[in-house]
């Protein structure tokens, strides 16, 4: 098998620490651009096909070229499965060229303004709650009630934000999550005990902190550091759920990014980047970044995604091992999920055919077919998704850390995405250098966080 590849891009600030972006890129004025589209998308209507008549079906998608290859297998497999049961359907792929997830978006909405919507496609996680406020996905739920058997899947993997108020818009294309990735070689040389691959009973932040001044040493160019880790929301909100605190938003959907517990979190952070020194900033990892530190035995500890499993494999100088993710009250761990979902839009003339062609898609033979191109992330079919992660990390970790990097799986929590979530925590990234830096404190920056969260939340309530 081919090594799993990187499906998601991680952010950095000046390139210190992994943060995530590729969910979705920046909502941009193409949002005014869509607005009023929806009518236009929902102009044809769906209708059976005639007996015996071949029905085609168009499935859209990035593309990327890393990632086409991928796509292009599962598709003609669910082609196959769709043949073998009798069915007179053939997806057919249509390329959409691109450099991101706005342009593609763009792209899509014009075909459904234009009359020309493509029946089916993989979409954005962070772009979910944009599709829906805007009715240009089918809603699944009674297709799925009828004829879906969700028990074969990582079930938590469909609640992502393509799940609103009970109701199903997109089913899960792949799954991607945080991992601690750690140094064996280092921890023996230092004495120290690996951190916890128990998802239940996780290290606590006073573990990792004290682990990581411990690993940390040297000066300059070889210096090492304890541990790497991204204060981005998604990583906050996730340590948040932890401490019992809320992630990102409370239950009413208010931001709740300066309150006590999510002060606490960045309060841990801000103890290793300037009191210990043990963690990574912006100038340290300038010509270095922070996975490549690891990779080259200078830093102990980085959690990092799911994406990376593949990359492990290729590290043949120190032994890796896998621990669960930092847990606020060293009880259980939880870690946030990326989930991109296969839709079917709105404007589809054969909708019914439609979802044929997607439970084709999410067929274990085809889940199979994508994983063999090491592209999608972790397979959300339980019997291939097991497989994949141990052959991606073959011999290089052992059977401890492939269970813990299995059982994360089975502890995630949702990143909170709506309509103005990605613009408003990519403008965070933007401005986490001055707090990075130690131009001004954690809190002030849990605050300026906040008033960032509070000011997209007027701006949507007034579109």
């Amino acid at each position: 098998m081919k090594r799993m590849k990187k499906v998601l891009v991680f952010l950095t600030a000046g390139s210190l620490i992994l943060g995530l972006c590729g969910c979705g890129g920046a909502k941009t004025e193409m949002q005014g651009n869509a607005a009023g589209q929806t009518q236009a998308a929902q102009s044809g209507e769906s209708k059976p096909a005639e007996a015996g008549e071949k029905v085609e079906i168009s499935f859209s998608m990035a593309a990327y070229s890393n990632e086409v290859d991928g796509w292009t297998a599962m598709i003609e497999e669910a082609n196959r499965q769709l043949e073998a049961e009798g069915k007179n359907i053939t997806i057919k792929i249509n390329k959409v060229p691109c450099t991101g997830w706005p342009e593609y978006y763009q792209k899509v909405i014009t075909q459904m303004a234009g009359g020309s919507a493509p029946d089916i496609g993989r979409i954005a996680e962070s772009y979910m709650p944009m599709l829906i406020d805007k009715g240009q996905v089918v809603d699944l739920t009674d297709y799925m009630a009828d004829d879906f058997d969700m028990s074969k899947y990582y079930e938590k993997t469909f609640e992502n934000s393509a799940y609103v108020d009970g109701r199903y818009y997109g089913l899960p294309s792949g799954l991607n999550y945080y991992l601690v990735y750690y140094n064996k070689d280092m921890f023996d040389a230092a004495g120290l005990e690996y951190p916890s691959a128990d998802w239940n009973k996780a290290s606590g932040f006073e573990d990792y902190r004290a682990m990581a001044k411990a690993l940390t040493g040297g000066e300059g160019a070889s210096k090492t550091y304890g541990f790497a880790a991204g204060p981005y929301m998604a990583a906050v909100g996730m340590f948040n759920t932890s401490l019992g605190g809320n992630n990102v938003f409370d239950e009413e959907g208010n931001p709740t990014m300066n309150d006590a517990v999510s002060k606490e979190v960045y309060a841990w952070f801000d103890e290793m980047l300037r009191t210990d020194y043990s963690m990574p900033r912006p100038t340290d990892t300038k010509v270095m970044g922070a996975f490549d530190m690891f990779k080259a035995g200078r830093l102990g500890m980085i959690l990092d995604g799911t994406w990376w499993l593949g990359a492990i494999k290729d590290i043949t100088d120190f032994r890796v091992g896998i621990a669960a993710i930092p847990s606020g009250k060293g009880e259980e761990a939880f870690t946030s999920q990326f989930v991109d979902s296969f839709v079917i839009f709105k404007g589809s003339k054969h909708e019914a055919e439609a979802w044929e062609a997607v439970k084709a898609i999410m067929s274990t033979p085809a889940f199979q077919a994508l994983a063999e191109t090491g592209v999608g992330g972790v397979p959300v079919a339980k019997d291939v998704a097991n497989s994949v992660i141990d052959e991606s990390l073959g011999s290089a970790v052992d059977e401890n850390g492939k269970k813990c990097a299995e059982e994360g799986m089975n502890h995630t929590v949702k990143v909170p995405y709506n309509s103005y979530y990605q613009e408003a925590d990519q403008k965070v990234n933007n401005v986490m250098d001055e707090w990075l830096l130690g131009k001004i404190t954690s809190d002030q920056f849990a605050e300026n966080v906040q008033q960032i969260l509070v000011d997209y939340a007027a701006k949507d309530a007034a579109r």
